[in-house]
């Protein structure tokens, strides 16, 4: 339940003008950490909501964003991003770091626009089901079971909100990214909201 003169998640979210990663670090009070519990490369398909064509190569990344310090679960995020579309450095950082996409955005000064999206595909938003609901149920229990303080491991994991949308840099779409915001986003929220 959201305290009285709280702002919703929806609306903080489709407002805040920066990355995902920025808003959520300046809420929780600590840096975040991506989770990458899975990332591979594979051929594009056409048609997709990357305006890729066929057999080029775009990379799945499934990750879950906690507290750095807290390791509290706040995003489970799915994304496909054309690696051909980012400088080497970014590329390599995502690769090889648990930088989440805002850092490593931020990091290479690469400006970018948002797109909301509701088409089918990556980055587009369903259920959580089968292995996703796995990973995010898991993610979010151990998250919750190991800080101190933290709700209750079925309170932390329950998904509260959830979007899709497509990053475009220099006028070309780079990243496509479901997001499942958790009820420990609420919290923080709630707790940065003076009293």
């Amino acid at each position: 339940m959201t305290a009285p003169g709280t702002p919703s998640l929806p609306r903080l979210l489709r407002h805040n003008p920066g990355t995902v990663t920025h808003l959520l670090e300046e809420l929780t009070g600590e840096p975040l950490v991506a989770n990458v519990v899975r990332q591979y490369s594979t051929p594009a398909e056409a048609p997709n909501t990357l305006g890729v064509e066929a057999g080029r190569t775009v990379t799945h990344r499934i990750a879950v964003l906690k507290g750095g310090v807290t390791m509290v679960p706040y995003v489970y995020a799915e994304s496909a991003f054309v690696p051909a579309r980012l400088p080497e450095a970014a590329r390599l950082q995502l690769e090889q770091t648990s930088d989440p996409i805002g850092r490593v955005l931020a990091a290479h000064g690469l400006a970018h626009v948002r797109e909301e999206s509701s088409e089918s595909g990556p980055g587009a938003p369903r259920a959580l089901d089968g292995t996703a609901a796995v990973a995010a149920g898991a993610a979010g229990a151990a998250g919750a079971a190991g800080a101190a303080g933290a709700a209750g491991a079925a309170g932390a994991a329950a998904i509260v909100w959830s979007r899709a949308y497509r990053l475009t840099i220099d006028g070309l779409p780079v990243f496509a990214i479901c997001e499942w915001f958790f009820r420990s986003v609420e919290h923080a929220l709630e707790r940065s909201m003076p009293v």
